[in-house]
């Protein structure tokens, strides 16, 4: 998708444009930017994504906090009296970094719609942080593998570790790449590498790991438990846990994005006469929202 502003063109999340506005650096944001060497991000997107090229300003383009992960901002556009904003990923709620959404009033709003399903409620991060927390101290006779996505939740994941258990856990090489972007940006991270002599000290007693989700399973932590003679249980966090089953002990429904009603009360407070869609089916969304009598429409 591009938006026209003045004279240019301005690619979101992609590079099919002169400029290119990346809202964050997950993989699936950064999948279109091709060559291009200009870009509008945040600071933090720009390291964690590795862009290359040059950060560039461009006169009366804001950047606003989206909530997320580390960096992720919304782009707020003005020109010949109308205000549009392009999302990105975001969450509402605040989260252990104290990460929100900020909401701008705007004549067109295009937003995500990862979540835009009445079956998603996703309650307060805190007391998913609390639960994860307990669960954790609960076995503590045993290993525990936590399955996350390595940017951002497996940050997050090791911040409530740190808080709510004081355990350091281990991690992997991707995912310190990532906390040490972090803490580059002042958010410390207590944490142990796999691989590395600490992350070795550490496991010869019982340990809490965090992997990537495609390792977050039972018969990964039976091997676990095999390898370290030591019951292994593994858990997930992600917000998918409110509707699917996973193959794991345990399943946290720990999001990073909007969930419905979150979804609607931004659409509601920003004012948007002229609503677009992106990522997932946002026909649920449009229903509830005709009835407050704004016009949406859906783009894909």
């Amino acid at each position: 998708m591009r938006l026209p502003y003045k004279g240019i063109t301005i690619a979101l999340d992609s590079g099919n444009g002169d400029f290119s506005f990346i809202s964050h650096a997950h993989g699936d944001h950064l999948n279109g930017i091709g060559r291009q060497r200009n870009f509008l991000a945040s600071e933090e997107t720009y390291e964690l994504a590795d862009l290359g090229g040059e950060l560039k300003a461009i006169e009366g383009a804001k950047l606003i906090n989206a909530g997320h992960i580390l960096g992720a901002r919304q782009l707020v556009l003005e020109q010949d009296g109308s205000k549009t904003v392009y999302t990105g990923d975001i969450s509402l709620k605040p989260n252990i970094f104290g990460m929100a959404a900020e909401i701008s009033q705007c004549d067109r709003l295009i937003m995500e719609s990862t979540y835009a399903n009445p079956e998603y409620k996703f309650p307060d991060n805190f007391e998913v942080y609390s639960s994860l927390g307990k669960w954790v101290t609960e076995n503590d006779s045993s290993n525990i593998v936590i399955g996350a996505y390595e940017m951002g939740k497996a940050q997050e994941i090791v911040r409530v570790l740190n808080e709510y258990c004081s355990i350091a856990p281990v991690v992997t090489e991707n995912a310190e790449e990532v906390c040490a972007v972090y803490e580059k940006f002042g958010i410390k991270l207590d944490r142990s590498v796999v691989g590395s002599g600490e992350a070795e000290e550490i496991m010869k007693k019982r340990f809490v790991a965090i992997v990537p989700m495609r390792h977050a399973k039972r018969y990964f932590a039976a091997n676990l438990a095999t390898a370290f003679e030591r019951k292994t249980l593994v858990a997930v966090a992600t917000g998918w846990a409110l509707r699917y089953r996973f193959n794991a002990d345990a399943a946290f429904p720990l999001s990073d994005h909007a969930d419905f009603d979150d979804l609607l009360y931004y659409a509601g407070q920003t004012g948007a006469k002229d609503i677009g869609f992106f990522e997932g089916d946002g026909s649920r969304l449009i229903t509830a929202l005709k009835s407050r009598i704004i016009n949406p429409l859906l783009n894909k």
